[in-house]
Parts: C-alpha cells; sequence; structure tokens
C-alpha cells in the first residue's frame, strides 16, 4: 500500500459533508492529496458515528464502499501498538489525547513523511511538537468558522 497522506476524522466527514462549514476546504485539499489515504480504527470508528449521524446510512455504506476498494486503508494497531497508543495519550500532562488521535500519532511516526490532513490543527501542533519536522494540511482558522 503506497498512502500518500495521512487522514483525520474531521477532514473525511468534512469532505463528504456538503454542509460541513470545512467542507470547501477539504474539497481542494482532497484535489491535492490523491489517495489512497492511511487512518486508523479509531478515525473510522468515528467516521462511521459522524457520518451515520449527520448524513445517514448511505454515507456509511459510501465509506465502507472506499475501504474495501483501498481509496482508504485502515491500518491495524490493535493489539501490536497498544503500548505505543498508550504512551502516545501519556505524553501530555493535564491533556486527554482521544483514542484516534493518539493511534494517528503512532502512524505519523511510522509513515513520517506523509502529510496528514486534519481539522484539528491545534491539538496535532501540540502532538507533533519535538518530532521531526511534519506537515500539516488543515484549514484556516477563517476556514474553521462554525466548527468550534
Amino acid at each position: 500500500m503506497e498512502a500518500r497522506a495521512l487522514v483525520d476524522t474531521g477532514f473525511v466527514v468534512a469532505l463528504w459533508d456538503r454542509g460541513d462549514p470545512c467542507h470547501g476546504w477539504a474539497a481542494a485539499a482532497a484535489s491535492r492529496l490523491r489517495g489512497p489515504w492511511l487512518t486508523c480504527e479509531g478515525c473510522v470508528s468515528e467516521m462511521v458515528f459522524l457520518l451515520g449521524d449527520g448524513l445517514g446510512p448511505a454515507a456509511v455504506l459510501d465509506l465502507y464502499e472506499q475501504l474495501e476498494h483501498g481509496l482508504i486503508v485502515s491500518q491495524h494497531l490493535l493489539p501490536e501498538d497498544l503500548g505505543r497508543v498508550r504512551a502516545e495519550s501519556a505524553r501530555y500532562r493535564g491533556r486527554t489525547v482521544d483514542f484516534a488521535d493518539a493511534c494517528l500519532m503512532v502512524l505519523s511516526d511510522q509513515y513520517p513523511r506523509l502529510p496528514l490532513a486534519t481539522i484539528d490543527s491545534e491539538d496535532f501542533a501540540v502532538y507533533l511538537r519535538g518530532r521531526s519536522a511534519r506537515k500539516v494540511i488543515s484549514p484556516s482558522r477563517r476556514e474553521r468558522v462554525g466548527r468550534e
């Protein structure tokens, strides 16, 4: 699998949901980030929940089709990398790191050259501190208005 980017939940949801304030940004970013895209189990679970809740079952089935055809690839991390996920979650005193973000950071360490497409640039700016330079693709604050 030759992934071209790591993708977070918010990016994929914004891409699918035309009513999302970040949809225009996500569509433009997707045109530059030709797939396949790499993500993790935690993000897939969040995507299913948010797409199903916002757009209904057809959107979830579309996501499953993308996964089935390898356009979005979910790398299996558990249980083999649970220690690394736990260590990632423990790195930040006083800050709760959700499971999906911790898994994405483990993937980012495994594939440091892949850009990360995310709506959550503030969180990932913290998570990426102290690591070798990583490219984060995210909307500007203006493009996130209505999402925060």
